[in-house]
């Protein structure tokens, strides 16, 4: 066994024990494995690490170690549990080098054809961060719309429209708030 076939040995072998342990997307895999390819072998030409990366992945690819609309769909779910918006999906999966077809694929499974996805998952953000309808703090001395105005900041950023945002801050009660969560999980 010659040098060259050791290291394509040696990064397969790290290739499937980076997968067993996380889904990845394509994007993410080709770049960790290139990054450990150079602290495995610095000797050798791009070209042959490309190569070497590249029938590595086509490898791990046909044997369904690697699935970008799996990957997108868990991902999807994931950000959508904890109360993200589409925008924010979209720009993390975009961040993982995923396309746009598979990205709005996975919204739409992740999403059933629910319209009120958006809504249900600020609903969510705001129950994890105790604001809106969930804030505990009824102190009479806070400026209620100083408050209101950090609330439509961290739902915003969280990547909500303005009328959900809107929508999710005219809840004024909790038995709603959770009415709303429950009846479309």
């Amino acid at each position: 066994m010659n040098d060259h076939e050791k290291i394509i040995k040696r990064i397969k072998k790290s290739a499937i024990s980076y997968l067993a342990r996380y889904e990845v997307s394509e994007y993410q895999f080709k770049n960790t494995m290139m990054r450990k390819l150079s602290n495995f072998e610095n000797e050798l030409s791009e070209k042959i690490k490309i190569e070497i990366i590249e029938k590595i992945r086509k490898q791990m690819i046909s044997s369904g170690y690697i699935n970008d609309k799996r990957f997108a769909e868990m991902k999807s779910r994931s950000i959508r549990r904890q109360g993200g918006s589409a925008r924010l999906i979209y720009s993390k999966l975009k961040e993982k080098g995923v396309s746009d077809n598979v990205i709005k694929y996975s919204i739409n499974i992740v999403d059933d054809g629910n319209e009120d996805a958006e809504i249900v998952a600020a609903v969510k953000f705001m129950k994890k961060k105790n604001i809106g309808a969930f804030h505990k703090n009824k102190d009479p001395d806070i400026d209620n719309h100083l408050l209101k105005h950090k609330w439509f900041g961290a739902l915003s950023r969280r990547g909500f429209s303005l009328s959900i945002v809107n929508k999710a801050l005219s809840i004024s009660d909790i038995e709603n708030a959770d009415f709303i969560i429950e009846d479309n999980t």
